[in-house]
């Protein structure tokens, strides 16, 4: 899968399924991949290894 961003590198989503999207703006962490190409981003709210799938095209690469 083409340019999907590193494990461990910061993303920040630049894109929500909707305007009221509280993660919409925020950075996170990508900690793993779907089968289907979507990115799991943890962001420093969370628990330890939960976080919320993203389409790749609704991150953008802060720090890889």
């Amino acid at each position: 899968m083409a340019n999907l961003p590193p494990i461990n590198s910061f993303v920040k989503v630049i894109k929500a399924l909707t305007e009221k999207d509280p993660r919409l703006g925020q950075t996170g962490t990508v900690i793993q991949y779907s089968a289907h190409g979507m990115v799991y981003v943890h962001f420093p709210d969370m628990p330890p290894v939960q976080g919320i799938f993203f389409n790749l095209h609704h991150l953008q690469i802060i720090e890889s």
